[in-house]
């Protein structure tokens, strides 16, 4: 059975996301939405992007937030854990993790914290098992 990941971050800071998500697909690993360079132009699309963001999250059996996120960041996470899924955070430092404030939904059953400034692949993929 394939293991789903969805991937949370801010849409610009692409070369993390696409370092982690080319690390979990070499792993078994198939992400359920990714972004295209058009998805940003057009306030026209947002709407469309905005239900196909969700039907990833849904898909997933994992999301994977890399902070600091984007605005929709919280969005997706709250989905997440309101369709019972896994939620892997990583943050670079405790400032990052708290800013703008203290969230208490980071610190759910259901989500896993990484706080470091090393983006390790391997510690995420630990906190992934079992899925």
């Amino acid at each position: 059975m394939t293991k789903r990941f969805y991937l949370s971050t801010r849409k610009y800071d692409s070369a993390r996301a696409n370092a982690v998500s080319e690390a979990l697909k070499a792993r078994g690993w198939e992400r359920t939405f990714e972004w295209k360079p058009e998805d940003g132009e057009g306030a026209d699309r947002h709407g469309k992007i905005a239900v196909e963001e969700l039907e990833g999250v849904r898909a997933a059996d994992v999301l994977v937030a890399l902070f600091p996120g984007g605005f929709g960041t919280h969005v997706e996470i709250g989905a997440a854990l309101a369709l019972g899924k896994l939620v892997v955070i990583h943050s670079p430092d405790q400032k990052t993790l708290d800013t703008p404030y203290r969230c208490i939904f980071h610190y759910h059953p259901k989500v896993k914290l990484l706080v470091s400034e090393v983006l390790d692949v391997e510690k995420i993929l630990a906190c992934m098992e079992p899925v």
